[in-house]
């Protein structure tokens, strides 16, 4: 992943930002452009890559930048206290111990299964979960069994999971709950630390104040892909929650009695007791969910790719994707194909003496796919104001700004939680200097910027 460099001062107002990173604001929801150089006075010159620093963020980074650093923030400390082995960085195990995950793992498997205390049929792990995930990976790294098989040798049958597959933990799944079960909980309280408890409590009620307003629970945290891939939308939602009557994912009329059964049954809790980063999740997805109803394009397409492509017509080299958005190299680069595959992006050779591939919006259906996307997201938002109230919408913009800053290095105080064990897997990669506008939560272990 390329470093990115950032202008040796903060522009002062909007119109000085807009006109140094030639930035675009969309009413108050979506900043696109970037351009690379390096920033002497006002003038960019060439040599490194530089990001768009805006001095407003809208809704769907600004809550993308928390849920990710909360995320890499507790996976960091998972790695330092299991026993695991990865495919590039080695690890802290013997042979047979876990292959490393993430905080998505936990919440989208384990501890539907921890908190069952016995095994579960793959329904009955999505309805806790309240959407699929990736079962066989989880067999492959060795946390869980499906029908009674775990890991097998090169060449032996695979299990494949079905509906009334039967799920279990293994021992080592087991261990790797106890470690997960009480992070969630020991990240916020370093952030009550560091960013001051008045202000994360100020967040959790803002956050309280949109998802006790959703008319369906969702799930705890963002989904592997994109909700598409896992093929959840409001109506799948929907179909979720009737199928467990006890759960107690929003508010309303239900009794203390209801809701204790609910809560032991599938893992639901109310809203004000949710971990802090489920509250994040929920609402991103929702905002997801809003976005892309009726859309060919994802969000995540939106704006971790078109958006960065937007204003550059001659478009950006290939290699400078991963600095510019926060995403790894793989993600960005799956992306970049299934929107070549929309007829949005083209690959194209380099300049004459430049090296490397550029990736530029096409003529029509790409430039027409960025513009729309802006306005679909700036609609959602619109919407959200009448949904949740625009004072609600507002007050959770506004509690998210001293956290978030302007989700880059130089700007973010969220970065203060990101700087890896030395021994650590992402000690070993180069440090991004931005945070993802959206989660790219890979189905190679969760993690949440595509690593």
């Amino acid at each position: 992943m390329n470093t990115a460099s950032f202008p040796a001062r903060t522009p002062s107002s909007i119109d000085e930002t807009r006109t140094l990173f030639r930035g675009r604001l969309t009413g108050s929801s979506v900043w696109a452009p970037l351009r690379t150089g390096t920033v002497v006075g006002n003038k960019v010159c060439p040599g490194a890559v530089v990001v768009s620093v805006p001095t407003v963020l809208g809704l769907a980074p600004q809550l993308s930048a928390a849920v990710v650093a909360f995320t890499i923030e507790a996976d960091n400390e998972f790695e330092q206290r299991v026993q695991h082995i990865t495919t590039r960085y080695g690890g802290s195990g013997e042979r047979g111990a876990v292959w490393l995950s993430s905080l998505a793992m936990w919440f989208n498997c384990l501890r539907g299964l921890d908190d069952a205390g016995t095994g579960l049929t793959v329904a009955e792990l999505e309805r806790r979960v309240r959407m699929s995930t990736n079962l066989d990976g989880m067999r492959r790294w060795g946390y869980v069994t499906i029908d009674g098989l775990g890991r097998v040798k090169r060449g032996e049958p695979k299990p494949r999971p079905k509906s009334e597959s039967m799920l279990a933990l293994t021992r080592r799944g087991r261990a790797a709950a106890e470690i997960w079960r009480p992070l969630p909980g020991e990240i916020e309280s370093r952030w009550r630390e560091r960013f001051d408890a008045g202000a994360v409590e100020r967040l959790r009620a803002a956050l309280v104040a949109v998802v006790s307003q959703l008319d369906v629970p969702l799930p705890d945290f963002m989904p592997i892909g994109s909700a598409r891939w896992v093929g959840l939308s409001w109506a799948a939602a929907r179909e979720l929650a009737a199928a467990m009557p006890g759960d107690v994912g929003h508010s309303g009329d239900a009794t203390g009695a209801r809701n204790a059964a609910g809560a032991a049954r599938t893992g639901c809790v109310r809203e004000k007791d949710l971990a802090l980063v489920s509250l994040l999740s929920r609402v991103l997805l929702a905002l997801a969910l809003d976005y892309e109803d009726g859309a060919k394009l994802s969000l995540a397409m939106q704006l971790n790719c078109l958006r960065v492509l937007a204003d550059d017509r001659e478009g950006v080299a290939q290699r400078e994707l991963p600095s510019l958005t926060g995403v790894s190299e793989e993600a960005i680069s799956g992306l970049v194909n299934r929107l070549v595959e929309a007829g949005c992006v083209e690959v194209v050779p380099p300049p004459c003496g430049a090296r490397g591939k550029r990736v530029r919006l096409t003529a029509e259906r790409g430039v027409r796919a960025a513009d729309r996307g802006r306005q679909r997201l700036q609609r959602t938002i619109d919407g959200w104001g009448e949904r949740f109230g625009t004072g609600a919408v507002a007050e959770l913009s506004d509690a998210l700004a001293p956290i978030v800053g302007d989700c880059t290095r130089t700007g973010s105080s969220l970065f203060a939680g990101l700087v890896p064990p030395d021994d650590g897997l992402r000690a070993k990669t180069r440090r991004p200097d931005v945070l993802p506008w959206f989660p790219m939560v890979t189905h190679r272990g969760g993690f949440p910027d595509g690593s």
